[in-house]
Formats: C-alpha cells, sequence, structure tokens
C-alpha cells in the first residue's frame, strides 16, 4: 500500500495527448525490433538464438533505463515502455532456453585457433 502510494506521488502529470504517447510506444517498439531484424540477416543461423537472446536483454536494459528515467507509470492504461521491457525479457529467457551451448562453444574454439 505504501508503495502505490509513493508512486503516485512522485509520478509525472499525465499526458496531454495520448496521440504523442502512443507515437513514443511506437518509437519504442521499432528500435527495439531493428535490431532483431538486423541480427537475422548478418548472424549465421546456428547462432540466432544465443545472439537474439543476448540483444533483447541488451535492448530490454536500455529501454528499462529510459522508461525509469522517464518515470513512466507501470500501471498506465493501454501499452507502456515497461510492457515493452516484459516482452523483450521474456524473448531474452526465451532464446536462452531454447539454445544451446554448443554453437558458441564451436564459436569460441574457431576464434581460438585462428591466429
Amino acid at each position: 500500500m505504501t508503495l502505490c502510494k509513493t508512486e503516485r506521488i512522485f509520478s509525472p502529470p499525465p499526458a496531454q495527448g495520448a496521440r504523442a504517447r502512443h507515437l513514443a510506444v511506437a518509437a519504442l517498439a521499432v528500435i527495439g525490433a531493428a535490431p532483431v531484424l538486423l541480427l537475422l540477416c548478418l548472424v549465421p543461423r546456428p547462432l540466432a538464438l544465443p545472439v537474439l537472446s543476448i540483444v533483447s536483454f541488451a535492448v530490454a536494459g536500455v529501454v528499462a533505463l529510459i522508461a525509469h528515467y522517464c518515470r513512466i507509470d507501470r500501471r498506465a492504461p493501454g501499452v507502456s515502455a515497461w510492457d515493452i521491457v516484459a516482452v523483450f525479457t521474456l524473448i531474452w529467457i526465451g532464446a536462452g532456453m531454447m539454445s544451446g551451448a554448443k554453437p558458441i562453444v564451436e564459436l569460441f574454439d574457431r576464434l581460438a585457433m585462428t591466429p
């Protein structure tokens, strides 16, 4: 109960336009989706899931820092930056669980043998 009260006290005033808020969330989603598309084009298929896990972890961290710095309300109606953080965290955990360690170990073996 106390946490909810303090969160409301320090929360920023409501946004003037809902349209600007939706544009900001859409921009964050596009910024987050761009590395995934780039990843699919540049990374070999066996390394796609481990790299996707690392990239989604980084994106979730950056968006969380932005959301925390901008003091976006976690309980705001609709989609907020915190929801985007949750999605990328889920992608991070899922891709990390589905990917095996074998392709990464093989990559480091190749890098170690290259003069």
